[in-house]
């Protein structure tokens, strides 16, 4: 025996406003979804940026503190992992095809002054011998930090960065001025002996006590590692997106019924 039955008007009218209610979850609940997703996919990244920055400190760490290597051992290995690795390089400085990156001081800016120097077998390494102030840019302001003769000095290899930021000035070749370090344009700017200086690499000298300015230090080693806390930021953010989805939603539901 067939059973046929018949929904009521009063059952239909109650389908149609749940279906009107989850529908107008459409959007919010989409919006939410990617919002989340960013946040998630924000937060992952940090927690990267953290076991890449902590890999970092103590790759540097390691590597400050080992032995001084002479740069001539090290320019015949491979440099491609040479980074900050402490070196001692030998030779003569030609100060007078010195050039200039651009380098934030205390309360001020200036200049950090990279150098030549002519190394026993006729090539040359470039120096960054460090800061010195904008109003001593020019080396007749500071004949006591232009050692002359056969100096040694110590400092940590570093490898050039990558392509200048589109924001970032250009360097300006007539003034032997840069806002970033392009290590090849400089090295090709200069020539010792009619050959140009190595450009694979650079030195930052370490600090000295200098009668004048430069006296070394470029290179920062107190990196800042705040990776966690911004992951903990976005994860948290995430959180609390969920939380509110889920109060939106179920007020809406409940005001529908009412």
């Amino acid at each position: 025996m067939r059973s046929n039955t018949a929904m009521t008007p009063g059952r239909a009218g109650s389908l149609s406003s749940d279906s009107k209610r989850f529908q107008g979850l459409t959007g919010p609940t989409l919006a939410a979804s990617l919002a989340m997703l960013a946040l998630l996919g924000l937060g992952t990244w940090q927690i990267q940026r953290l076991h890449w920055k902590l890999d970092l400190i103590a790759k540097i760490s390691e590597r400050v503190r080992a032995p001084t290597v002479a740069i001539e051992s090290l320019l015949a290995n491979d440099i491609s992992d040479a980074e900050y690795t402490h070196v001692t390089a030998t030779g003569r400085f030609h100060h007078d095809l010195e050039r200039y990156l651009y380098a934030p001081g205390d309360g001020d800016w200036g200049w950090d002054v990279l150098t030549p120097l002519e190394l026993a077998d006729g090539r040359a390494v470039i120096v960054n011998r460090g800061y010195v102030p904008r109003q001593q840019q020019e080396r007749r302001l500071r004949p006591g930090g232009l050692p002359d003769g056969v100096v040694t000095v110590s400092g940590l290899v570093r490898l050039p960065p990558g392509s200048k930021p589109w924001w970032t000035p250009a360097g300006d070749v007539s003034k032997f001025a840069w806002y970033w370090p392009e290590i090849s344009a400089m090295a090709a700017s200069m020539a010792v002996r009619r050959r140009q200086p190595l450009s694979g690499l650079y030195i930052d000298a370490d600090v000295i006590a200098a009668a004048a300015p430069p006296t070394g230090g470029a290179t920062n080693l107190d990196l800042p590692n705040r990776h966690l806390e911004y992951a903990v930021t976005w994860f948290a953010l995430a959180a609390t997106l969920a939380l509110v989805y889920v109060l939106f939603v179920v007020y809406r539901l409940r005001g529908a019924r009412g």
